[in-house]
């Protein structure tokens, strides 16, 4: 799928002076803030990333293909994957601490008060990415989001000097009150998915791709499409992260369930969760089941009250 854009996908994005970050996140669904991590955080994570993690053998968790699965690279020696919650990884706690010291660093935890009304907050999920994965548009309320809804919000962090030829992370401003599932709960994944792409290609000309340097942050609410455009050139990687918030008051779910049994760790104070656990023989065998029956909204609704009930 090619995702191309206007050259709104190479503009350095400010926001415009008569808007404060918060009322422009409030109006948009999104807002950028520049230099919100500090260099030294995002060396320390990389370097604890080339160290740990690039060359292990470990069968990660992969979100986009609900499959653990070892690193695989491109021709350049980027890892293909994405890396789904690198804050709670147990066999590798030097890492996860590193990524924890960015995700609940006082700056981003400071900018994410600052684009919302909300004062605390627990971390829901994070991924990490080398080379681009091209995500495709989507919101992220489908997956996972604030109960009541569309109190989530996210951010994707540059870990380094972002080239548009890298791919480069997406928005379509304006997207708070666009519902393509409606009442058809039993919508399979992979139609919703597909009026997705229709209404990405239907808005072309709206589609924001700024260009983030190392430290700058991009904030998008749950219900914002958003994704990443198509690689240009591989010799580029694209490493960054993404974190998604909840208000601490809230309960968390998404448009199908509300997970009322999740079990929160706490970090400095701060709250926070963990989707998937570290790889088993058993884990390995129940999320290729799930994977099986995902594009089934009606079974995986019941597995999950199942779920629920035991716990």
């Amino acid at each position: 799928m090619e995702l191309e854009v206007t050259s709104k996908s190479s503009q350095s994005f400010e926001t415009p002076a008569k808007l404060s970050p918060r009322d422009y996140y409030s109006e948009h669904g999104y807002v950028v803030v520049p230099q919100v991590i500090p260099s030294q955080l995002v060396d320390r994570l990389l370097n604890q990333y080339k160290k740990e993690i690039l060359n292990s053998k470990y069968p990660f968790f992969r979100q986009s293909t609900g499959r653990y699965e070892p690193n695989a690279f491109t021709e350049h020696g980027f890892v293909k994957q994405s890396f789904l919650d690198i804050h709670d990884m147990a066999p590798f706690p030097e890492f996860a601490e590193a990524a924890r010291q960015v995700f609940f660093s006082p700056e981003l935890i400071g900018a994410l008060r600052g684009v919302t009304t909300e004062a605390e907050f627990n971390l829901m999920q994070t991924m990490m990415f080398d080379a681009n994965t091209a995500t495709v548009p989507h919101q992220d309320w489908w997956y996972l989001d604030s109960i009541p809804l569309g109190q989530m919000t996210a951010a994707w962090i540059a870990l380094e000097d972002i080239d548009e030829k890298a791919g480069r992370f997406f928005v379509i401003p304006k997207t708070l009150d666009v519902d393509l599932l409606g009442q058809e709960l039993d919508l399979p994944h992979s139609e919703w998915l597909k009026r997705m792409k229709k209404y990405f290609d239907q808005n072309r000309d709206r589609v924001v791709a700024p260009a983030l340097k190392k430290g700058d942050v991009i904030f998008w609410n749950s219900r914002t499409i958003h994704g990443a455009l198509e690689t240009i050139d591989p010799s580029f990687s694209r490493k960054s992260l993404t974190a998604h918030f909840i208000p601490s008051q809230l309960k968390f779910g998404n448009l199908f369930i509300t997970k009322d049994f999740i079990k929160y760790q706490t970090y400095k104070g701060m709250k926070y969760y963990r989707n998937q656990p570290d790889y088993s023989f058993f884990n390995r065998i129940k999320y290729d089941f799930k994977l099986w029956v995902y594009n089934s909204p009606r079974i995986l609704r019941g597995l999950r009250k199942i779920q629920k009930y035991f716990h």
